[in-house]
């Protein structure tokens, strides 16, 4: 008895000790599995070079701490920030498929792909792979360039955008609002005079606090100006941003508004015209040899209100006195007829 219950401990034993070594092994194997899916050093990655299986190609290239296309267009920095970041924390563990069947099932070969990323360093490619179909939430089936295996990988073909409008930097034309001195509407200009609000003071107490207040040249003495309603109106021209930028002219569109800021030590000048669809505006800018479109949005609320007919306010008109007049000479003229009950 006691033999037999000493073997079946043993075998009880045993069965866990199994367990937990398949169990423990399984886990362990499942760590080793997962790997980083590149290696490259940030620092020294001056290019990026994106295409898709459109024909699509974006090159954008680093110059110091900027980056710019290879048409020498401002670049979003935090964008690209952002992309490294991603791509240096990727990893992946044991491969879905290696086959070349399967290579073209899920479009990671070098003619049929989501997504073609290089990165480059001194126009060296340090870092290459294809992105194809989806493999789950936020995943995507990924391909090194010299290999064959292929992994699912959390990253997506909207984080490896191949239109050049999605790298521009769209805060380009932006303007501090508290650099602006003037601004003229076609026949209205407007000045900022900054004035203390410790004028009191003494000349030995220096106030940190100034307010600004905007002034319109040439208005009527019964005209007032909307000093508030023009500082909102300037904010959306001030902070603009524009959805592509693109080289083009605007020898045959119509101009609709032409607005000068003058800032710092320069003047700008902004042309907006509508486009021949008239969806969006085209915007020409000093200083850029770009056209930037604008959405319809933020183009007419420039347009349409920072204007001198919504910026002014002008007096009701009075009434005519000869119309006054002729009405009662009219009811003069004509009495009220009389019953016949009076005759």
């Amino acid at each position: 008895m006691k033999k037999n219950y000493l073997l079946s401990v043993l075998l009880v034993l045993q069965v866990l000790v199994a367990y937990f070594v398949i169990s423990g092994g399984d886990e362990l194997q499942g760590h080793a599995g997962i790997q980083k899916l590149l290696e490259f050093n940030r620092e020294l990655i001056d290019g990026i070079r994106i295409e898709d299986n459109n024909g699509n190609l974006v090159e954008l290239k680093s110059e110091g701490d900027a980056w710019l296309t290879a048409e020498d267009f401002p670049v979003d920095v935090d964008r690209i920030d952002r992309l490294l970041e991603r791509l240096d924390g990727l990893e992946h563990g044991l491969a879905v498929a290696s086959s070349p069947s399967s290579v073209k099932r899920f479009e990671v070969s070098g003619d049929r792909f989501q997504r073609h990323l290089k990165l480059l360093s001194d126009g060296k490619p340090v870092a290459e792979f294809y992105l194809g179909t989806g493999a789950g939430a936020r995943r995507n089936h990924v391909r090194l360039a010299d290999q064959d295996k292929i992994y699912a990988v959390t990253i997506g073909s909207y984080d490896l955008p191949a239109e050049i409008a999605d790298w521009q930097d769209k805060d380009l034309l932006q303007i501090e609002v508290s650099e602006i001195q003037s601004i003229d509407l076609e026949g209205l200009t407007i000045r900022r005079m900054e004035q203390s609000e410790n004028e009191d003071d003494s000349q030995d107490t220096k106030s940190d606090m100034d307010s600004t207040e905007w002034f319109a040249d040439g208005l009527a003495e019964d005209e007032t100006f909307k000093a508030d309603e023009f500082e909102t109106q300037l904010r959306n021209l001030a902070t603009l941003r524009f959805d592509r930028a693109f080289m083009g002219s605007l020898e045959e569109q119509v101009i609709k508004a032409k607005i000068v800021v003058s800032y710092g030590d320069q003047d700008r000048t902004y042309k907006f015209a509508e486009t021949m669809e008239g969806d969006n505006y085209w915007l020409k800018v000093t200083g850029f040899e770009e056209l930037f479109e604008v959405s319809q949005y933020n183009g007419n609320r420039i347009i349409d209100n920072l204007t001198g007919d919504k910026l002014i306010e002008k007096p009701e008109p009075d009434e005519d006195p000869e119309e006054v007049v002729g009405n009662n000479l009219d009811a003069v003229a004509d009495p009220p007829e009389t019953s016949s009950l009076e005759e």
